[in-house]
């Protein structure tokens, strides 16, 4: 991953929110380049993941979107990632479109 994986928080407030790519899911596949993972990437969590989840930490600059389940993507403490989670930026000009 190469950033922390401690720390982690729901981004609030981006339910109106969108990117051309018609969902945050897909805007993460776009960038990604990878496969879909089939669990969630909060640490504890086995559930699949079915949504792009946006994500912040203190320790990381901007917010970041990563493969969630619904329960995880509605926490409202502070969660770990797992070791092997790809973090996509959400900033929506560097993959819409594509």
């Amino acid at each position: 991953m190469g950033i922390t994986a401690s720390g982690w928080s729901n981004k609030g407030g981006i339910g109106n929110r969108s990117c051309n790519c018609g969902s945050w899911k897909r805007h993460w596949l776009n960038s990604s380049n990878t496969s879909w993972p089939s669990t969630c990437s909060v640490n504890v969590c086995s559930n699949y993941a079915n949504l792009g989840g946006h994500i912040i930490n203190p320790e990381v600059t901007g917010e970041k979107i990563a493969p969630m389940c619904d329960s995880c993507n509605k926490l409202d403490k502070a969660f770990n990632l797992k070791a092997d989670v790809i973090l996509i930026d959400a900033n929506e000009a560097d993959a819409c479109d594509k």
